[in-house]
């Protein structure tokens, strides 16, 4: 009896001591699934970007940069710059647009030779995680590009002179490819909208809207990160 005595409070300190250890783990164990819950409704928010989506560069900054600004733009006059830098600075996606033949080859040429000729450049931030460089030869002839923080080409517009040959449908295509978009297999033609002879295409998994427009010599090509709920609304 004595000994049973003795040995109760053993026990109980032995049981105490395991409880108490095993307590984190089933903290652990109670946390992960609620996180594993949280991860499974967040995927199944249609605003969510898709794996697919995660993993292409493009899409995924600027899916970042439009959930960072949350729908407020930014307002930059821009300032000036030294040409030559800025010319340094473009000529990565000046290269990019020859290589995959986006514009015409007299476009082309005539981008190139306004960059070069440029007596007015500007820089600016138009929008979060942007920079924008604006090249003007007179004459109303000017060309602007516009760059991610990632280094992405998102958009170039402007009048280089001349839109002869320009084919907006060819052009989108070709810009989708020197973005490394092509692996998004759900592209589908939008709505147009605005003036001129605009081809839209969007791609759900990529929340990308691609667009290539030309009217009366003014051309323009960009990709903007748009939500499948604002895409529905457009």
């Amino acid at each position: 009896m004595k000994l049973r005595n003795a040995l109760l409070p053993l026990a109980g300190t032995l049981a105490l001591m395991a409880l108490c250890t095993a307590l984190p783990f089933f903290w652990f164990a109670l946390r992960d699934r609620q996180l594993d819950g949280a991860v499974q409704t967040a995927a199944a928010r249609p605003e969510f970007l898709s794996a697919a989506g995660r993993e292409n560069p493009v899409a995924r900054e600027l899916y970042y940069w439009r959930e960072q600004s949350d729908g407020v733009p930014t307002y930059d006059a821009g300032e000036p710059v030294d040409a030559a830098t800025a010319r340094q600075t473009v000529l990565s996606g000046l290269q990019a647009l020859r290589g995959a033949g986006v514009l015409p080859d007299a476009m082309q040429t005539a981008a190139e030779e306004l960059v070069a000729e440029a007596v007015e450049v500007t820089v600016s931030h138009p929008a979060d995680g942007m920079t924008a460089y604006d090249f003007s030869a007179g004459e109303e002839r000017f060309l602007r590009l516009w760059y991610s923080d990632g280094g992405a080409l998102v958009q170039v517009n402007g009048n280089v002179g001349s839109g002869d040959g320009f084919d907006p449908a060819a052009a989108a295509a070709a810009y989708r490819t020197m973005l490394g978009l092509d692996d998004f297999t759900d592209w589908e033609d939008a709505a147009p909208r605005g003036y001129g002879d605009p081809v839209p295409l969007y791609s759900a998994d990529a929340q990308l809207y691609l667009v290539a427009n030309i009217d009366r010599g003014y051309f323009n090509l960009s990709v903007t990160s748009v939500s499948p709920e604002a895409y529905a609304e457009f």
